[in-house]
């Protein structure tokens, strides 16, 4: 099985994820101070704990993502997006390091179903080219772009991108086009 390792938060999204966790912390503690019914604190308190519960997994999580891969699929083992792709809608062979700042066209445009923070991109997105990509990106300079079909692509920052992208072209074989 070959793998990628994913490039770790940096201290800025690190930053970020302990400024939305004290955010939701002192929102919670103002709401318990405020004088409303004891029903509603509990409620508060009842959503307020699983989302924190949320962030931290997230965060933990985001410190263990890979992208893996064998003769019969591949996975992609993000915080909440983790997914696994038939090996044959891979298009290997066109996997490519990619610049989101100097290349614009395959910045995001829309989140559709994802977390954006300042220095962490995480779940599904539309590009600005119009394909639909699955992100994990901490850093924009150097992210593998991996084709899974005729409009959809993964988008994932990974330390080495040169290794990683040898990596993967090692896997390119003949198969059919993907669909």
């Amino acid at each position: 099985m070959d793998l990628i390792a994913l490039t770790p938060l940096d201290s800025g999204a690190i930053n970020s994820f302990v400024a939305v966790l004290l955010g939701l912390l002192a929102l919670t503690l103002f709401i318990f101070v405020k004088p409303i019914p004891s029903n509603a604190k509990y409620l508060t308190l009842g959503i307020m704990l699983p989302l924190m519960a949320l962030f931290v997994f997230i965060l933990y999580q985001s410190f263990s993502s890979t992208v893996s891969w064998d003769n019969k699929q591949l996975q992609v083992n993000i915080p909440l997006y983790s997914n696994t792709i038939d090996i044959n809608q891979v298009d290997f062979a066109q996997a490519r390091v990619v610049n989101l700042i100097k290349e614009p066209e395959y910045a995001t445009k829309w989140r559709t179903n994802g977390l954006g923070l300042p220095g962490y991109s995480l779940g599904w997105f539309s590009l600005n080219n119009g394909v639909k990509a699955l992100l994990s990106v901490t850093e924009p300079k150097e992210v593998i772009l991996l084709p899974i079909s005729q409009d959809r692509v993964i988008l994932v920052s990974v330390s080495d991108a040169d290794e990683a992208l040898a990596k993967l072209h090692a896997s390119a074989m003949t198969k059919e086009p993907i669909d």
